[in-house]
């Protein structure tokens, strides 16, 4: 099992390879070259910045029974076609039960936000970040 990180949008990096460390888990980080990610451990993979060029790279690596770490429900949706296990920065779980859902919403989201002055996400909590660290464990500690 390998880590993979989208490291444009992902909190927590350094705690996660942290993690990955203790239990032996490769960790690559995918980020553009609008981001500075230097780790002996972890292996970062630069691309250029454009739309969404980390996370095609990112889907073309991922493989079956990865950790794939990630906010973008297109990331998301092609892991799990590919058997890997998906987690979103609070520390949930994509899944094939609730993927469907989940990109539903974010449809009618974009749609209200084209009509009403929607706000964004809500801030991060300690428990988010709490929540995600004890998810990861629990993926990579069964391995």
């Amino acid at each position: 099992m390998r880590v993979l990180i989208d490291g444009d949008s992902f909190p927590n990096i350094n705690e996660i390879i942290t993690i990955c460390k203790k239990y032996s888990k490769e960790v690559i980080i995918y980020v553009d070259t609008s981001h500075v990610i230097d780790d002996s451990y972890a292996k970062v993979i630069v691309t250029t910045i454009g739309n969404n060029a980390a996370d095609l790279l990112i889907e073309n690596d991922v493989r079956e029974c990865d950790l794939v770490l990630t906010g973008d429900y297109g990331v998301a949706v092609l892991s799990l076609l590919k058997k890997a296990y998906v987690l979103n920065q609070y520390g949930y779980f994509y899944t094939d039960n609730n993927i469907d859902y989940l990109m539903d919403a974010k449809s009618k989201n974009i749609k209200l936000r084209k009509h009403y002055n929607i706000k964004g996400p809500k801030k991060r909590k300690p428990s988010d970040k709490e929540r995600l660290l004890k998810s990861i464990i629990s993926i990579i500690g069964s391995d």
